[in-house]
């Protein structure tokens, strides 16, 4: 047959060259299909027939390239084998249309002629309220799934009658698996909740008059044997539950017809389809197993429930509270070796211990168990932990210690995860072994043992029994915790609101704490509007901190200073709009004591030895008009006793001093009128607290918070609680909005930061590894540039202790304490300050050298004048500035006297006063009109230099002050030069001249305050060098303006 017709189909002389070929071909098809025509169901005639029309097509496509491997394996499934598949499909679909229409219409029975009945006669009762709740809500989840269950059908009917190709997705049991799955898991919990709290025996006895009457209405569900025997209860058990349990009996059923092991050759050509099938079976059988065992659990629940008392009943029972392991079945014990003293049950939410008439439950969300070894018995038994207690389980059997540790476990686990296992014992719905409960976990639990949580309310993260993690505890007298907890105890970061005992209104501390109790840095909102920001130890304030009123009250008080046992201790500043003073000086158990200085609004300075808050023995009195008292005190302040009287004209009062009410100040003494001059002018200048309050006494508390940080590695979990929060005022907010409006309108791409002032495009500086970052800066240049950006940022850890450094300069040094008297105080402070910053990061700064030199520069070499001084003196300046200007006012006051005279004279005149050569007059820079002449034109001489100096007021680097002063003698010398043609390096008696014409031109007003500034703040190291030589010229000059004839004007005359 294959050789007449291959011939009858290619030419004579193809089908000779190809014969060979073809039989070897059509000898290895046949063996190759001998294994699947046993498979095949056809008759043989039709499958020769079938294998020649294959051979056949493929000798017409391709005669030369012949191979049975292709023709078998390219060819697709024949059309007999898919139309046998598609019939399987309909048949399975027509099956399943037959018994949905069945149930859907047993449903429809059930509903009309028991569910409605019952529902019209749960009349309100009390009594059974739980039991009415739960047949609602069998009624709607009996609604829900004769509704899906009709609408499915009918979609699948629509589908068979439309006679398209059928496939898995077709058949919802396959494709909607999770919405038949879940409606009938719902339907049998709340089955299962209804029987549990006898809602059966319930309905039996509501309706047991009607059943009489209408017995037919039950009997058409039930069997023969089941009318007989059964009660109302039962009956109405067996109706509600068997028919719908029946159904998924059917849909497995069907599935399985469907995936049977001869159809399952057929399916592995669509891989896809096959897994779909297997999967949706293997969720029927679990289903069925799930309704088994729910059923099964109920059952148990109910039994239970009916052998204990009512009354642990009515304290036990609830609809979904479902039993799990009992002691009688499994027998275990709290005590070794006494077994039935007290009954233990295990539900799916809670383990109770019956002992006698006591109750014992513990909530699974905060119980732990642990299996333990038990030396005496070589038995291990199971440790269960509490919030409040630890108990154990011992068990005579191994076994039963198994499954009571494996039912505490899965328990645990569904009780955390809020649901059900699928199906409820065995590996799990994916043949998996379920996880072991976690032993970290969120849960509440309410205190009820004596103690500091007696009756307290935690709700947050728990480990091993213990609170541990976020969290928040609540206490009977409103007290109020939220934040960090460790092995119970308050640690981290946390905010804690307490009442006021006796009155309305919380204390409010946010901060840190440790092992329970309120520790390094944090912030406290007291309810009479003072708030505290600082340090604490062991709940008390302790270190350095900060207690201030609120702004918008009348009469406010600032205490920045030291603590010690929530008591102002040490060296403190205090200042009080009441009284309107300051007091800077120390403190001990919340009084002054020891040296201390007081500075009052009206500009009254005291410096003397408090005890017990008050002034005594001898001190110092400074008054505003520099009138000055050294003597005795009383203590409220008042001259009396020994003392000595200095006058702002010089005359001085020496002998013993009184003051009565009414009479004023009486003194019995010498009057002496000599040396006027000198001791007016020491009077004038006297400075206070240098010798009774030395600096390194001051603030060491803002330090040694920072010293530990660095000793603990500069961590960032670990810098708020050592260096402080970053905190915005309102003010620096309002800036740096309005900066990123500006911003904004500028350039859309711009990015504004409300942290800290930078320049566009800069990020802020964080504490990324401080103590690394410090190592990596091997280049000068570059370590100061990276502690520039840290202190400019108040998020960095340095950023963070020169913000606090500042505050405290200018609760010390401005409003009442911007005092003359007070200037070396402050400039020792930001000296030291500098120093101390210095010293905390020397250890972590590397020996590094000098951008583009050999040279090696050590750490020994870097001082705080080089490295940190610069850096934070614009932070202190506005402040110190105003010190210097306040006790050099009189010398700049008569400095500008002269420069207002000297600034009459034209420049030629100015330059003939000072007798400045005539040769180095810079003529050609005057620019004449045509009515002018060189004798009247004004400030063009010079005019770099004049420009240059200038900038001294511009800056606050000491550094860049003296470089502005070198580039102003620059500017004169290339001026000289220029004029003269040459290179000219001017001798002293040719520079002092002309540097007075350049200051008395540039007309700065506090040049006296500027130079000393530069004086007291440069290295100490350029003291005796062309710095100190050039600084030297420039106070010549500015002692020389201030002579009495340049004040008067008298040179006028002359010229």
């Amino acid at each position: 047959c294959f050789y007449s017709v291959a011939g009858r189909l290619l030419s004579e002389r193809e089908w000779w060259k190809s014969r060979a070929h073809i039989l070897r071909a059509a000898w290895d098809a046949g063996r190759q299909r001998q294994d699947t025509n046993l498979l095949d169901p056809r008759p043989k005639q039709m499958r020769i027939a079938d294998d020649f029309a294959h051979l056949t097509a493929s000798l017409m496509t391709n005669p030369n390239r012949l191979s049975c491997s292709a023709v078998w394996t390219c060819s697709s499934p024949s059309a007999p084998e898919e139309s046998q598949l598609q019939e399987k499909w309909r048949i399975a679909s027509r099956s399943l249309v037959e018994a949905e229409s069945v149930f859907v219409n047993c449903l429809s029975d059930i509903n009309t002629s028991v569910l409605q009945h019952l529902l019209y006669h749960n009349t309100v009762d009390q009594k059974w309220q739980v039991q009415m709740k739960q047949l609602l809500q069998l009624n709607e989840r009996f609604q829900a799934l004769w509704d899906q269950t009709g609408k499915r059908c009918k979609a699948l009917q629509q589908g068979l009658n439309a006679g398209g190709p059928l496939g898995p997705r077709d058949l919802y049991l396959v494709s909607s698996i999770t919405g038949v799955q879940e409606g009938y898991v719902q339907y049998f919990s709340s089955f299962t909740s209804l029987s549990v709290v006898g809602g059966f025996d319930y309905l039996a006895k509501k309706t047991s008059s009607y059943w009489k009457k209408n017995k037919d209405h039950l009997s058409k569900f039930l069997t023969t044997s089941q009318k007989a025997e059964n009660s109302v209860s039962v009956s109405l058990f067996r109706i509600l539950h068997e028919r719908i349990r029946e159904q998924v009996n059917q849909y497995t059923l069907i599935l399985k017809h469907l995936c049977q092991p001869g159809d399952q050759v057929q399916l592995n050509q669509k891989s896809t389809g096959a897994d779909e099938l297997s999967e949706a079976l293997r969720v029927y059988v679990d289903l069925q197993s799930h309704i088994s065992q729910v059923l099964d659990e109920a059952s148990h629940t109910k039994v239970l429930w009916k052998s204990l008392g009512q009354k642990l009943t009515d304290v036990l029972r609830s609809p979904e509270r479902r039993l799990r392991e009992d002691s009688r079945s499994a027998p275990v014990s709290l005590s070794p070796g006494k077994f039935g003293h007290e009954r233990i049950l295990l539900f799916d939410d809670v383990l109770v211990v019956l002992q006698g008439s006591d109750i014992h439950c513990y909530d699974l969300t905060t119980l732990w168990v642990e299996e333990t070894d038990d030396a005496s018995s070589e038995r291990r038994n199971l440790k269960l932990i509490t919030p409040e207690e630890i108990f154990m389980l011992y068990s005579q059997e191994a076994q039963h210690e198994v499954v009571w540790h494996w039912k505490i476990n899965q328990s645990l686990r569904q009780c955390l995860c809020g649901k059900r296992d699928y199906p409820l014992w065995g590996k799990g719905s994916h043949s998996e072994t379920p996880s072991s409960p976690p032993a970290c976990r969120f849960a509440a639990y309410t205190y009820k043992n004596e103690g500091r949580l007696k009756n307290a309310i935690y709700e947050g993260y728990w480990n091993q029994g213990k609170p541990h993690g976020k969290g928040t505890l609540k206490w009977e007298d409103e007290r109020n915790y939220t934040g960090d907890f460790k092995d119970g105890q308050e640690h981290g970061f946390g905010v804690c609101l307490i009442p006021r005992l006796g009155e309305e209104g919380y204390d409010c501390y946010k901060g840190h704490w440790r092992e329970g109790k309120m520790q390094r840095y944090g912030i406290c909102e007291y309810s009479n509007n003072m708030v505290y920001r600082g340090y604490f130890k062991d709940n008390l304030r302790h270190g350095f901190g900060i207690l201030e009123s609120s702004r918008v009250d009348s009469s406010s008080i600032r205490y920045v200073g030291h603590w010690e046992n929530d008591k102002k201790h040490g060296y403190g500043v205090l200042e009080s709009t009441d009284s309107g003073e300051t007091y800077i000086g120390m403190w001990q158990e919340d009084q002054r004591q020891g040296p201390g200085i007081v500075v009052t609004q009206s500009g009254l300075c005291y410096e003397g030895t408090f005890h017990c808050d008050k002034l005594t023995g001898k001190g110092v009195l400074l008054s505003e008009d520099n009138a000055l008292y050294e003597g005795e005190f009383t203590e409220d302040l008042q001259l009396k006793g020994k003392g000595k009287l200095t006058f702002p004209n010089g005359y001085t009062i020496e002998g013993v001093f009184s003051s009565t009410f009414g009479n004023g100040l009486q003194a019995n003494g010498v009057l002496k009128t000599a040396g006027n001059d000198v001791t007016a002018e020491n009077a004038s200048l006297l400075q206070l607290g240098v010798d009774s309050l030395p600096v390194f006494e001051r603030w060491q508390g803002i330090f040694d918070p920072f010293m530990e940080y660095l000793r603990t590695g500069a961590t960032d979990e670990s810098e708020e609680a050592f260096v402080g929060f970053h905190v915005e005022s309102g003010r620096s907010l309002r800036k740096a909005v309005n900066e990123e409006v500006a911003a904004q309108n500028q350039s859309d791409t711009s990015l504004p930061y409300l942290s800290c002032n930078r320049k566009s495009g800069e990020l802020p500086v964080k504490n990324t590894d401080f103590i690394r970052e410090l190592k990596s800066r091997w280049d000068s240049d570059q370590l100061q540039q990276y502690l520039e950006k840290s202190f400019q940022s108040p998020m960095h850890p340095l950023g963070k202790l020169l913000k606090t450094q500042v505050l405290v300069f200018r609760a010390t040094y401005s409003g009442m304490g911007a005092n003359k008297h007070l200037l070396s105080m402050a400039q020792e402070e930001v000296k030291s300050h500098a120093e101390k910053i210095l010293e905390l990061i020397t250890d972590y700064i590397p020996v590094s050298h000098r951008t583009g030199s050999q040279e090696d520069v050590t750490r020994e070499e870097i001082n705080c004048y080089t490295l940190v001084l610069p850096l934070i003196m614009p932070a202190f300046y506005p402040e110190l500035s105003m010190l210097y200007m306040l006790y050099h006012e009189k010398d700049d006051a008569l400095y500008w006297q002269g420069v207002v005279h000297l600034g009459l004279l034209s420049d030629t005149k100015l330059l003939e006063f000072l007798d400045v050569q005539k040769h180095l007059w810079p003529l050609k820079d005057l620019h004449l009109t045509s009515n002018q002449r060189y004798s009247l034109v004004k400030d063009q001489c010079f005019l770099s230099a004049i420009e240059c100096f200038q900038k001294i007021s511009t800056t606050a680097d000491p550094r860049e002050k003296i470089d502005t002063m070198f580039r102003t003698f620059e500017e004169i010398e290339k001026t000289v030069s220029r004029v003269l043609n040459k290179d000219y390096k001017l001798p002293m008696d040719d520079l002092l001249p002309l540097l007075v014409y350049v200051v008395s031109r540039a007309r700065i007003q506090h040049l006296g305050a500027e130079l000393h500034l530069i004086r007291d703040m440069m290295d100490p190291e350029g003291e005796g060098g062309i710095t100190d030589f050039l600084l030297t010229a420039l106070e010549s000059c500015f002692q020389h303006v201030q002579k009495q004839e340049i004040r008067q004007g008298r040179f006028t005359d002359s010229l």
